[in-house]
């Protein structure tokens, strides 16, 4: 039988196509409603699809006990594996890899599945989500190829036409992008990945004005998508008023940001994300990680991606809490001693885990240590993953870093070349005439 995108499933059961046709719509257009995925694998738990879907949804989490729950479901999966179609055989190796932490070799397998099967775009969702572990900034080029490849069969779809338009603005076309994003939207106004987009897009032309007033008139319709594609479209939303500094307006936005499902990772890197960006703009609010600090794990996990470990080691050191970041640091360590040598290895060594030191002490002020750690490897920061406007905060850390050791010289280069975008905001004047 075939889904509504014409791919082929191994079953003869109607059900199962509509349970995959739900998941497909809802994980593609951030819908509420993924988690029935879980229902569909208890009520069919004999099709090998299904399971293969359970355990990509439990990957998203990005703990321990998320992964373990994926690997059931993969373990299952494997004894249905015989009599399966190349394109579900596909899916589940590339998301085995995926549960590994393999990123590269995920993406390899999506990017081959997609080449046979150009209308499977929830691998290329799947796919986006590994370019985000993998650094979606420093990746951006081979994501925008990954969508231009399979881009003519998908004009159908405004989610799939978000996705490219997001893949533009990360390499830089912003007007290539503009015009998907455009596209995206006159096919279906709720599509809020191309908000998302022009998000991106207006931080990085220093549009703040034009950003507002876009996100602003999107944001009721948020209410329709799921809470965390609105957590983080607010926080987007709250970017462009921090580069204003108008604290009252940010903090009117947090409670979307924050407390909804307050034990998800991707929610609490959001809010610690906000949170050391208001305390670098002068509007520390200290009760708010306290409160962000008791939903943490005693040990948050480490290794899942970079760019979620040095935002734990930032909280942790902002909450004064020596004994656990010191735990994490060796953590950080251990783990990238264990990995085989080569590119992943060298990654955890030299740029995470220096990154990691340089910004515990950049939290106790030691400025002059936290610009010797960090400086040997700003030049890679993007790689640790994260989007372009998230991974800037490191950018900005280290401007600081610059600007309280009186390199002010060595800043406004820095400045001028990785954060210009900020040029002649009240942001940016307060961090000149602060540090």
């Amino acid at each position: 039988m075939e889904t509504n995108r014409g791919l082929s499933v191994t079953t003869q059961s109607f059900e199962v196509i509509e349970s995959i046709n739900h998941f497909h719509q809802h994980v593609l257009g951030a819908g509420k409603e993924p988690h029935l995925i879980l229902d569909a694998v208890k009520n069919y738990p004999g099709n090998f699809l299904l399971q293969v879907y359970a355990a990509a949804f439990f990957l998203y989490g990005q703990t321990d006990i998320a992964t373990t729950m994926a690997n059931d479901h993969l373990t299952e999966a494997e004894k249905l594996m015989h009599p399966v179609n190349l394109r579900e055989k596909l899916t589940y190796q590339a998301v085995k890899a995926w549960m590994n932490l393999e990123y590269e070799s995920a993406l390899t397998i999506f990017t081959a599945l997609t080449e046979l099967y150009p209308r499977d775009t929830l691998a290329a969702k799947f796919a986006e989500w590994l370019f985000y572990c993998a650094g979606q900034a420093y990746n951006g080029h081979s994501y925008l190829h990954f969508c231009d490849r399979i881009s003519a069969h998908n004009q159908d779809e405004s989610h799939f036409i978000a996705m490219h338009s997001f893949a533009a603005e990360l390499s830089g076309h912003f007007t290539q992008s503009l015009r998907l994003a455009e596209n995206a939207l006159s096919l279906e106004p709720l599509t809020p990945w191309a908000h998302h987009t022009l998000a991106h897009i207006f931080l990085n032309t220093n549009n703040s004005d034009k950003g507002i007033a876009n996100l602003e008139t999107f944001r009721s319709s948020w209410d329709n998508i799921s809470s965390l594609l609105r957590g983080h479209n607010c926080w987007h939303l709250a970017l462009f008023y921090l580069s204003l500094r108008r604290e009252k307006k940010i903090m009117k936005l947090y409670s979307y940001i924050f407390g909804n499902t307050p034990e998800l990772i991707t929610e609490q890197i959001d809010a610690i994300s906000l949170l050391w960006r208001m305390d670098m703009a002068g509007l520390p609010q200290l009760e708010k990680y306290r409160v962000l600090g008791s939903y943490l794990d005693e040990i948050p996990p480490m290794q899942y991606t970079g760019f979620n470990t040095v935002h734990y080691i930032y909280c942790l050191s902002r909450l004064g809490q020596q004994d656990r970041v010191q735990k994490c640091l060796q953590l950080i360590e251990n783990y990238g001693m264990n990995l085989p040598r080569g590119y992943k290895q060298t990654l955890w060594l030299t740029v995470i885990l220096p990154l990691s030191k340089g910004i515990h002490d950049f939290v106790y002020q030691d400025f002059k240590s936290a610009c010797e750690w960090i400086t040997p490897c700003i030049s890679r920061y993007t790689e640790i993953g994260g989007s372009d406007a998230q991974s800037e905060i490191l950018a900005q850390t280290y401007l600081l870093c610059l600007l309280k050791s009186d390199k002010k010289s060595e800043a406004k280069k820095f400045f001028d070349f990785h954060l210009a975008h900020y040029q002649a905001s009240a942001l940016a004047e307060y961090w000149f005439s602060s540090y």
